[in-house]
């Protein structure tokens, strides 16, 4: 039988960042990586946007656990972001936020056509990983990994 086990705030933390630094990793190797003649849909950027969605997504829900408010249902990162009240984004983060949303709908089948070319993406991607930093700088002290040291 399988036991059901809920992940600690410091936990989803690690593996968020885990996640952010492996997008953080692939985009410092975009050049190396992207051929001439692929499209987006082929190439790394898609897997960087995945990788931060879901960074953004566990580091909101390991906030909002460590206040002991629980999410046990799906909740969409705008709806992660305006349970965490006390995180404060700027207009334009905002719509960093809600451009990743939109970017992420992929794995539903659904393309915006955000973007006119992949120069366009890349600038984007490497903003998403700009914010996660900052989102980072807004950690509670105890979910800050040299906290527990």
């Amino acid at each position: 039988m399988m036991e059901r086990r809920y992940y600690s705030p410091t936990e989803l933390m690690q593996i968020a960042t885990q996640h952010a630094n492996c997008a953080d990793t692939l985009l410092g190797r975009t050049l190396e990586l992207h051929a001439p003649g692929l499209d987006e849909h082929q190439d790394c950027l898609l897997a960087i946007i995945s990788l931060m969605y879901i960074a953004f997504d566990l580091t909101l829900r390991a906030y909002l656990l460590h206040d002991h408010r629980p999410v046990k249902q799906f909740k969409s990162l705008s709806e992660l972001i305006e349970l965490n009240r006390d995180l404060v984004f700027s207009y334009q983060e905002q719509q960093l936020l809600k451009s990743l949303s939109r970017q992420y709908a992929f794995r539903k089948g659904i393309d915006y056509e955000l973007w006119k070319d992949r120069q366009q993406f890349l600038i984007f991607c490497h903003q998403i990983v700009d914010l996660y930093e900052r989102l980072q700088t807004m950690m509670p002290l105890e979910l800050q990994a040299d906290y527990h040291q």
